[in-house]
């Protein structure tokens, strides 16, 4: 159960839909907003609060991203960022983290993976401040 807030939400997927759609509209992950993303109310809250996440998951794939985040060249994230898609969705497969969450994240790397070197980086950071969001909100919002 997660609480937070004095609500308690079992997961929308609708709401993930529309973040969803909203990552799909821009051309780069960087055109997106840290208000839209990190607000309260905006994506990261509400996918926080919809995708009935395992805290040891969202840790481990946020653990993952950060290490990533450690190179500063595009050339040296790219083969360890690939990798993750895959780890990604066999952790869906076996319904360690949910569909709607694997498709979110899904969304994001899509549209980090343009543009030019320099961009990829970039898109790339805005990745781990909105995956560092949810997490921030996945804790706000579950139990002690």
């Amino acid at each position: 159960m997660a609480y937070g807030r004095g609500r308690y939400n079992q997961g929308n997927p609708e709401e993930i839909k529309k973040v969803i759609e909203r990552i799909n509209d821009v051309e780069q992950l960087k055109d997106i907003t840290p208000k839209e993303y990190a607000d309260e109310e905006g994506y990261a809250d509400k996918i926080a609060n919809n995708s009935q996440l395992d805290t040891t998951q969202l840790r481990k794939f946020f653990g993952a991203i950060r290490e990533i985040e450690k190179e500063e060249k595009w050339s040296d994230m790219e083969t360890d960022f690939y990798l993750l898609k895959p780890k990604l969705a066999y952790a869906a497969g076996r319904d360690l983290i949910k569909k709607p969450f694997y498709q979110f994240m899904m969304a994001c790397m899509r549209k980090v993976d343009v543009g030019t070197e320099e961009e990829k980086v970039e898109n790339f950071k805005v990745m781990v401040n909105f995956l560092e969001a949810v997490v921030a909100y996945h804790k706000f919002y579950s139990t002690k």
